[in-house]
């Protein structure tokens, strides 16, 4: 920003305050025009009071603020500005026209875009000047474990157990309310599996299909729904206790006592916790092992960083270990997660430590190849499909045949349908990739033919398959979007064709009631700041400002931590499904650790 002074410094803050103020109020669409001003004119939507209200608030602002923000400059600010802007102008784009023709449409569309662009990144580099700020004026900030002093009412292991007290009650309404549990699609697939009611494959990690099946056993000897609750009530149990020692740990670190209420009440009230603590299916039990696994390699840095009192790093180095084994157990994608965040945390160490770290992280690999390779392939679990890798691609092929049918040669199209079939055009649904991905019906010999094609039609219309990525994952980073093809929650038993009839698994409690514990939790999506809590775009925004941050006050080092949470985003970004929360809670539930590890400061000086 430029700094002005004087009644032209006025004059600017009032300009910069209606450019906001227009690009808020223009909602995405296209109205067509015969010239520049009637098309501006026609997607600007300023009427209204919540509008008026907004010019005044941001006028006021910016007139008060703007010599100090148009002072307070850093290249990290901009460039998050920046990406705010442009994602949320494809959010609206996507959400209102199912294309990117608010920014592209022709050049007068494009220079509309540009004025919108403009108005969010003022407003976006005034907010997060404003969280800079804050968070420079020491006004949030959490010390050396050394140098607090602080009486607790609770101490040591009472925090521990305390908040899974806390937790396991929170979450009990949904327990009970859904009893015997929830049984969604893939958790009913994975019990057909154990029993051999249908194939075994690794589309669902084996390991914990077998662990399900053997619990079901043990609980059908009363019935098939107590087989049903006691994996349930395992699950709520474990995880329950990864998140009560998430809260212990964060407490022991010495954060503010508010800080940890803070964190106790997150893991307890919004509901997408207690939600899937009572379904069977393996989302919610690798949601909170990630965020084990990030809690405890964070405490190795914390005390590399001399944040917190030394510990035993390489009793820690086992410990997580396990936990991150136990990731990969629940999740094939959890290796990409796992793996290069222990290779990383040598930048840590001393060279002794090094080489633990390596040998730990060569033994995780090794041990991960032979679990969900050899051992599956021992015992006849055939392979899962391809195809599950494919989503993006195959979206692409789809949304091309769907927008340019008679652009394909025969020869392409006899490519295509040996893999898809050819009818996937008129099955594309951009958001949600299984009505494509499900027609794939070949081996792996024919994808080498199909992929010459596909990089063939990319060449003659690259804008389609640009499209289709935007369009099957805008949803997490435009945080202001609820994805509402797929219910967020798990609140289902699965009928036919998965349920073939060989258990009889039903609610216990009336569906009054499940339907007023649905509405309750479907609430919080709609409420107006509770909704982001439920959002995966928000807290793709709140990493990409706790990474920012991390740059701008040069703490370069703690930036490795990060790579864990970045790679997540990634991963569900190549997910089937756009915007959906299912995929996006190993980060949600990471976010508090995250967010201390930014705040985390050592006797009050900048760490580098």
């Amino acid at each position: 920003m430029i700094k002005i002074n004087g009644n032209v410094q006025r004059l600017v803050a009032i300009v910069a305050a209606i450019l906001s103020a227009m690009a808020l109020s223009m909602p995405g669409t296209i109205v067509e025009g015969k010239g520049f001003a009637a098309m501006l004119l026609g997607e600007v939507d300023g009427v209204g009071l919540l509008s008026f209200i907004v010019a005044v608030a941001l006028s006021i602002w910016y007139w008060k603020n703007w010599d100090v923000f148009s002072g307070h400059k850093h290249w990290t600010i901009h460039v998050l500005a920046s990406l705010f802007s442009v994602f949320t102008l494809i959010g609206k784009s996507y959400t209102q026209l199912g294309n990117w023709d608010f920014i592209f449409y022709n050049g007068r569309q494009f220079v509309i875009a540009v004025i919108a662009f403009i108005g969010h990144f003022i407003l976006f580099e005034f907010c997060i000047c404003g969280l800079f700020r804050f968070l420079d004026s020491k006004k949030i900030f959490f010390c050396n474990s050394n140098t607090r002093s602080e009486k607790d009412s609770l101490n040591g292991s009472k925090y521990f157990l305390f908040s899974f007290i806390i937790i396991s009650l929170c979450w009990l309404p949904f327990l009970i309310i859904y009893l015997p549990g929830s049984v969604p699609h893939d958790g009913y697939q994975q019990i057909n599996m154990a029993f051999g009611i249908v194939e075994f494959s690794d589309n669902h990690p084996w390991a914990v299909t077998l662990f399900m099946g053997a619990l079901m056993r043990i609980g059908r000897v009363v019935s098939d729904n107590f087989g049903v609750f006691l994996v349930v009530i395992t699950f709520y149990v474990l995880e329950a206790l990864c998140y009560s020692i998430i809260c212990y740990k964060i407490r022991k670190w010495k954060a503010p006592r508010l800080f940890y209420i803070a964190v106790l009440l997150f893991f307890s009230v919004v509901p997408v916790f207690g939600a899937y603590a009572q379904a069977l299916i393996k989302d919610g039990i690798f949601m909170a092992f990630v965020a084990l696994f990030i809690t405890l390699y964070t405490e190795c840095c914390l005390s590399c960083l001399h944040i917190i009192p030394k510990i035993d790093i390489k009793k820690q180095m086992c410990f997580l270990f396990i936990v991150g084994f136990i990731v990969c157990l629940t999740r094939k994608n959890g290796i990409y997660m796992v793996l290069p965040a222990d290779v990383l945390l040598c930048v840590f160490f001393d060279k002794g430590k090094k080489r633990v770290a390596l040998l730990l992280s060569a033994l995780l690999a090794l041990s991960y190849f032979s679990v969900n390779e050899k051992i599956p392939a021992a015992i006849g679990i055939e392979p899962g499909s391809v195809k599950e890798m494919l989503s993006i691609p195959f979206q692409q092929t789809a949304r091309y045949l769907k927008e340019y049918p008679d652009d394909i040669t025969e020869e392409e199209a006899e490519a295509i349908e040996k893999v898809l079939r050819l009818d996937v055009g008129e099955r594309y649904f951009p958001e949600v990739s299984d009505p494509v991905k499900n027609t794939f019906h070949s081996g792996e010999e024919d994808l080498a033919e199909y992929f010459k094609v596909w990089r063939t039609m990319f060449w003659r219309h690259p804008g389609v398959y640009l499209e289709a990525t935007i369009h099957n994952a805008y949803g997490y980073y435009y945080p202001f979007y609820n994805f509402s093809r797929l219910q967020p929650y798990q609140f289902y038993i699965k009928g036919e064709p998965i349920a073939t009839g060989d258990f009889d698994i039903h609610y216990i409690m009336p569906e009054k009631l499940r339907n007023w514990m649905a509405n309750y939790a479907m609430i919080w999506r709609n409420m107006p700041g509770l909704a982001q809590l439920l959002n995966p775009g928000f807290y793709s925004w709140v990493l990409l400002l706790i990474c920012g941050y991390t740059v701008y006050s040069h703490r370069y080092k703690r930036m490795l931590l990060f790579v864990t949470p970045l790679l997540n985003i990634v991963i569900y970004i190549a997910s089937p499904v756009n915007g959906f929360l299912r995929y996006a809670m190993p980060l949600l539930a990471c976010m508090p650790v995250l967010i201390f590890f930014c705040l985390a400061d050592g006797h009050g000086e900048v760490l580098k």
